[in-house]
């Protein structure tokens, strides 16, 4: 026995903490009380189309803010690489008619200054024309400075091998900004390679162009080489040395003809469209992508108000329609109590309701009466 009494007390302290364990959990859980249960279901019915309606809208606001930029960078684009590529080909066909002239063929140093003379005058861009003799010493000058040996130059190796032109983008020496030095074989009327003419042109006419474009708050455009050097870019200026963009995104990317392309310009998510140019050369024109996708932003933000409201309306509606719930049910409960009790109410409030609270109200009334002559009945044979 005394051994048993133990494990009782035990059973019984395991009991009773068994039978508390799940009423000091509950305490952990909010009641749904009326209140609640209106508010998640004005909610449920308000918010979730909203948020159907606000993923929809923001996919076709998507959808046309990338068409939206995509036109605008393209036409910006379209606009400078039109430009762009009038000027490589008109400074290309006005040397390649040099190179045929008898006087350049002649490869005679005198007769060749003056023609040479005549392409600078003619085209004030033209800082330099000169040719240079298959070994590479320059032959003729419009400056009539000394022979200089462009032997090692790579505008000057591509056309001395038969290409139809050579080129290349340096910083200019006497200008400090970006040159284009292009050469064109001097060919005999047999075919045979005699030299090369070649002349250097200042790029101020496009970068001069680049340098004040404006396209939105963030957008800007960039002339890249043939060989991936930055040679213009809106609101930037050169050092000593051109810019690599080799490796850039949007010269990777060079041949895309649709579509935007995104990349990271610093620590900033960027778009944008390339538009290629005759010889190699590229336009491309970019823009921050938070100012291109704006139009997202703004629909975010007009369905995030509309939701807050929804979230405050709901708690509104749920605070006033709340109380005409949970006050008669309230008083209801109270009066059953009461009549658990013994304590017998001569009025029901609600039984002239036509809802639910008022068919309870009146199955409370009726019980009312029908307990309270039970209870005559069993007092009247009591006291006989």
């Amino acid at each position: 026995m005394t051994s048993g009494q133990p494990t009782g007390t035990g059973g019984a302290r395991s009991a009773r903490a068994e039978a508390e364990a799940p009423a000091g959990a509950k305490r952990w859980i909010p009641a749904l009380t009326v209140f609640r249960r209106l508010l998640a279901a004005f909610l449920l019915t308000s918010l979730v189309p909203l948020l159907a309606t606000w993923y929809i809208a923001r996919q076709v606001t998507l959808d046309n803010a990338e068409r939206l930029a995509e036109s605008q960078l393209r036409y910006e684009a379209a606009q400078i690489a039109g430009r762009t590529d009038g000027w490589l080909q008109l400074n290309y066909e006005s040397l390649s008619e040099h190179a045929d002239t008898i006087l350049i063929r002649s490869m005679d140093p005198d007769l060749q200054r003056s023609a040479l003379i005549d392409i600078v005058k003619h085209q004030p861009w033209t800082v330099l024309a000169f040719t240079i003799n298959p070994d590479g010493m320059s032959l003729a000058r419009s400056d009539n400075l000394q022979p200089i040996n462009y032997s090692d130059r790579e505008y000057f190796k591509t056309a001395i091998s038969g290409q139809p032109l050579g080129q290349q983008v340096a910083i200019s020496r006497t200008t400090h900004r970006p040159s284009w030095i292009f050469g064109i074989p001097i060919k005999d009327t047999a075919g045979s390679v005699r030299g090369v003419i070649a002349k250097t042109c200042g790029l101020s006419e496009l970068t001069d162009q680049l340098f004040n474009s404006r396209i939105g708050q963030t957008g800007r455009a960039l002339l890249i080489s043939f060989d991936g050097k930055l040679a213009a870019m809106t609101g930037g200026s050169n050092d000593k040395e051109l810019r690599d963009f080799s490796q850039s995104p949007i010269f990777v990317a060079r041949e895309s003809r649709s579509g935007l392309i995104r990349f990271m310009d610093g620590d900033r998510p960027t778009v944008a469209v390339v538009q290629p140019v005759r010889f190699g050369w590229l336009v491309a024109v970019q823009m921050e992508e938070s100012e291109a996708l704006r139009a997202v932003k703004e629909t975010d933000r007009t369905m995030m108000i509309l939701l807050l409201v929804a979230v405050l309306l709901s708690a509104a509606f749920a605070a006033v329609v709340a109380p005409t719930l949970s006050n008669p049910l309230i008083r209801l409960t109270q009066i059953a109590d009461d009549i658990s009790r013994g304590r017998f109410h001569d009025e029901i409030p609600g039984i002239d309701r036509t809802d639910e609270i008022g068919a309870l109200a009146r199955s409370v009334e009726r019980m009312t009466r029908s307990l309270r002559i039970a209870m005559e009945r069993l007092t009247s044979r009591v006291l006989k």
